[in-house]
């Protein structure tokens, strides 16, 4: 390993003498690992909100109906779901989302009862109170990804969708979706969208013990002959069919990232070949002063492995720098996937690019070693 190390200086030496052959390989394997980078970033995403919606929550939602403006069910409903069995608490809810469409600026409101908003959310305030928020009409709870992108704080007067709230509080909650929303009062949403009497969905938890499968049944059972039929899900399975179809595009993107990965891996290959052969007197040489064949071929392989860290690691860090200094949500049906790249992004990303690098060079460096010497110094 000493050996090797002492060997450092000559690898960057090599690279250095074609310049511009390795800094266009550095960013074809920065652009790729970027990719891969940000692919990853979007499947865990996706792979965190579908965790967060692993909660013991019922969601009664319109029968045949997908995007939460076209549900309406009556406010009178609220009463039947209290007294089915095994309910605890249930929250009627008023949503309002500037598009159901997948989009970049995700706004969601989401008007609910001041009493029983805490009894389903767990939340934790950052700033600001759920008593200031009660005492005024117009106040509003705001996630704090919702926050952060759209630069609000505690105090402001916001125009979100289509009213105007007082910002009383920044909140966080490890359920799905609170991040980007923010709570206001159910009447205040219920006259800016003329819907006073009816709510989106209904959020029912369930009773420690109770099977929330039977109780969504029952539930369903209540309304299959009123004027708004139900279709009662967990949360995560609601989630779930809400983000299915870029769930699928994320696992259809994951396999672009891996190709990639290939490209690179080809790119810096024929890069380290090229470099290998052109040095072919040198590699002579450097057998003759009693380099070993297994030493040549670490000698080689660490051109490689050199140029897809460090294109590995540029690409990774202006993925993370971007996505940092600029929040980005993806939007889909009134629930945001956070595009926050993580540890695990970055370490599979270097892993990726290690890999790609020692692969990559192992084709160049067996074809070193099985060079006979009487050749290269015949050909010198």
């Amino acid at each position: 390993m000493r050996e090797l190390l002492a060997f450092l200086p000559y690898a960057l030496r090599t690279a250095l003498r074609a310049r511009t052959r390795s800094v266009l390989t550095l960013l074809g394997a920065a652009l790729a690992m970027a990719l891969f980078a940000f692919v990853r970033t979007v499947d865990d995403g996706v792979q965190s909100l579908a965790e967060r919606a692993d909660q013991p929550v019922l969601v009664v939602f319109q029968d045949s109906r997908f995007c939460p403006l076209t549900s309406e069910l009556p406010r009178r409903y609220e009463r039947t779901i209290r007294d089915v069995p095994g309910v605890a608490a249930v929250l009627p809810t008023l949503v309002f989302i500037n598009s159901c469409r997948s989009n970049l600026d995700l706004v969601t409101l989401h008007g609910v009862d001041a009493n029983d908003l805490e009894r389903v959310y767990p939340l934790q305030f950052l700033a600001g109170s759920v008593a200031d928020w009660r005492v005024h009409a117009d106040g509003a709870l705001v996630g704090e990804r919702l926050a952060a992108r759209r630069g609000i704080a505690v105090g402001q007067r916001v125009r979100l969708g289509e009213i105007d709230v007082q910002v009383s509080g920044i909140v966080r909650s490890e359920t799905a979706g609170v991040a980007n929303l923010a709570f206001v009062h159910l009447d205040l949403l219920g006259l800016a969208r003329k819907r006073l009497g009816t709510a989106t969905q209904f959020l029912v938890t369930v009773q420690d013990g109770a099977d929330p499968e039977q109780i969504a049944r029952a539930i369903d059972a209540k309304f299959c002959t009123d004027e708004a039929r139900t279709d009662t899900k967990g949360m995560q399975a609601f989630v779930a069919a809400a983000i299915g179809e870029i769930a699928q595009v994320v696992a259809f993107a994951r396999w672009l990232g891996y190709l990639a990965v290939l490209v690179v891996a080809l790119v810096l290959a024929n890069t380290v070949f090229i470099s290998a052969e052109s040095r072919a007197a040198e590699m002579g040489v450097l057998e003759t002063i009693g380099l070993t064949k297994p030493r040549l071929m670490a000698l080689i392989a660490c051109e490689g492995i050199a140029l897809g860290l460090v294109g590995g690691a540029l690409g990774t860090a202006v993925v993370l720098a971007v996505l940092w200094l600029r929040p980005v949500t993806l939007g889909v049906e009134g629930y945001g996937i956070d595009l926050v790249p993580g540890g695990a992004t970055v370490v599979h990303s270097l892993l990726a690019a290690l890999l790609t690098g020692a692969l990559a060079s192992l084709p160049p460096a067996i074809a070193v070693a099985r060079r006979p010497l009487h050749l290269v110094v015949k050909a010198e």
